[in-house]
């Protein structure tokens, strides 16, 4: 692959992702240990916050699945942050009306944030980037 016509630091971000091989399933995971510390980072964090709690499961329906999601975290100047992974809900088997609104993540809609980046530009606010870890709606961060 050539980068010469890229910008430097994205010839740089380029080169650091070509080096990590991202999992396409949880046995590959499993056989990395970069990639299985971040899944049990994950768990942890997810017991900690108590995302869940165990309740029976009412006759006549079904458990919505979970899947895990893998990704790599860069520093703004390109270069490997962390492996992320993250046990996301199966919401496309959810049916309205039935189980519908029990498990939801809200995500922030790309308009939103380009308003968002507008509204700063055109005030001339400062913009500053970070990294929440593990965020969960309904929970207090510290």
């Amino acid at each position: 692959m050539s980068s010469h016509r890229l910008s430097r630091s994205y010839a740089l971000t380029v080169n650091q992702l070509s080096t990590v091989s991202i999992p396409s399933n949880v046995q590959d995971a499993l056989a990395n240990k970069r990639w299985r510390k971040a899944m049990n980072e994950e768990m942890e964090a997810l017991q900690k916050n108590a995302t869940w709690e165990l309740v029976s499961l009412p006759k006549g329906m079904k458990t919505v699945g979970c899947r895990w999601v893998f990704t790599v975290k860069l520093n703004p100047d390109g270069s490997i942050n962390r492996y992320k992974a993250r046990l996301v809900a199966k919401g496309y088997t959810q049916r309205y009306g039935v189980d519908y609104q029990d498990t939801f993540a809200l995500v922030a809609k790309i308009n939103t944030i380009c308003i968002l980046i507008s509204i700063a530009a055109n005030r001339d606010r400062p913009l500053q980037q970070f990294d929440v870890k593990n965020a969960f709606l309904n929970n207090d961060l510290k």
